[in-house]
């Protein structure tokens, strides 16, 4: 039997620490419940539900913490937990307070297990440990470089690992990076033209967000919004011409996988609008050269005011 407590504000480390957990169950029938749409009352019958064939059950319970009822279905938890040898799972996609009831019963039985959100140090001592295994070795440069360009995510780590094993190779190079690994920054730039370009000024601050709080110099963000415009006008432009997305990759010198996502999502913009834009941008580039607008204050104004 077990019952425990997943929680932390790291989800994807905290779920696929369940799922490791659950893979050790063969032969048992694994029931997942999504607790934070079902009735605490419908929870509490499933776990008293006989087995049809008598199979042993592990329960997975998702988000118990986000029912809109979850006082009442915590309280019948907590209840019924110690009286039966039921086996359940339970994650939350949070962190749960340790002075909770809720928290304080698992950790009594010596059953929580919380991730936390990595930091760029703690997320460097993460990555060793998680490299460890897989059959390939990284030098300390590599390893950085690695983790910047994961954005130091544990999921987009975790698949660059995924696609380094399949290159058979003992240790990776820099230069083997270079061409598995594609630079995340440049991925995130773009997803932030794009939300610029839909005016999802929810995923924007999203996105400008994340960027700032790894530290990326606002003024190498403002460059690449810069030149993205740019490629966006040019690729307009010739999309207005009726040149087709393989041309413009000669004539731009860009590859075609840069063109083809740019095209898609400038094909029915204005291109005055984009102009707009760059002329926008332009003149905030100046006024943050000059010293008259911190560069940070800058990038969040060119964001707003589009």
């Amino acid at each position: 039997m077990i019952q425990k407590l997943y929680h932390g504000k790291n989800q994807y480390l905290s779920l696929r620490a369940v799922h490791n957990t659950l893979e050790d169950f063969e032969d048992t029938e694994i029931i997942s419940i999504d607790a934070e749409s079902k009735k605490p009352e419908a929870i509490i019958d499933q776990l008293y539900s006989p087995s049809l064939f008598s199979t042993q059950r592990v329960y997975f319970l998702k988000r118990v913490y986000r029912n809109k009822d979850k006082e009442t279905l915590l309280n019948n938890l907590l209840e019924i937990l110690p009286q039966n040898r039921v086996s359940i799972l339970i994650w939350e996609d949070q962190k749960i307070r340790s002075n909770t009831k809720y928290y304080k019963f698992f950790k009594g039985n010596n059953a929580v297990e919380e991730y936390k959100e990595l930091n760029k140090r703690t997320f460097i001592t993460w990555a060793r440990d998680e490299i460890s295994n897989y059959p390939f070795t990284l030098d300390r440069d590599t390893l950085q470089l690695l983790a910047q360009r994961s954005n130091y995510e544990p999921e987009r780590f975790v698949n660059n690992l995924a696609k380094l094993q399949l290159l058979d190779e003992q240790k990776v190079e820099k230069e083997t990076l270079d061409f598995v690994v594609a630079d995340t920054l440049e991925t995130d730039i773009w997803a932030l033209m794009d939300s610029i370009t839909n005016s999802d000024q929810k995923e924007i601050n999203r996105i400008l967000e994340k960027l700032l709080e790894y530290k990326v110099d606002p003024h190498y963000i403002l460059a690449m919004i810069a030149r993205n415009l740019r490629i966006s006008i040019q690729i307009k432009y010739l999309l207005d011409q009726g040149v087709n997305e393989r041309k413009m990759a000669s004539i731009l010198k860009l590859p075609p996988f840069a063109i083809y996502p740019v095209a898609k999502t400038v094909r029915n913009i204005d291109r005055k609008r984009i102009l707009t834009q760059y002329k926008k941008l332009a003149n905030l580039d100046y006024e943050i050269k000059t010293g008259r607008i911190d560069p940070i204050l800058g990038l969040s104004l060119f964001t707003l005011i589009l």
